[in-house]
């Protein structure tokens, strides 16, 4: 897939850190070892585990760059082809 095929959505914002981890509060559902990127593109870790019920889960991430502060931001790539839309929507 061409990098312009690709488009960045969000994932959620960091909620902490727990034993070198990262601890995501998620708006849509990764793929287990799918890559994590901050709005720079730079790679932050790959998804290990999702955490919590279905209508409010968290995702945690391990990786060399996890030293993200609470609240920002954090992406994955996601194609318009191959890939359903997991998008979480509460209600």
């Amino acid at each position: 897939m061409s990098h312009d095929a690709r488009k960045l959505k969000r994932l959620g914002r960091v909620w902490g850190h727990v034993e070198g981890s990262l601890i995501v509060e998620a708006e849509l559902l990764p793929e287990l070892g799918e890559k994590i990127y901050d709005s720079r593109l730079r790679e932050v870790g790959r998804v290990v585990s999702v955490l919590g019920p279905v209508s409010h889960f968290f995702v945690e991430i391990m990786g060399e760059n996890v030293s993200h502060e609470p609240g920002t931001p954090l992406y994955v790539l996601r194609g318009d082809r191959g890939k359903r839309d997991t998008g979480h929507r509460s209600g």
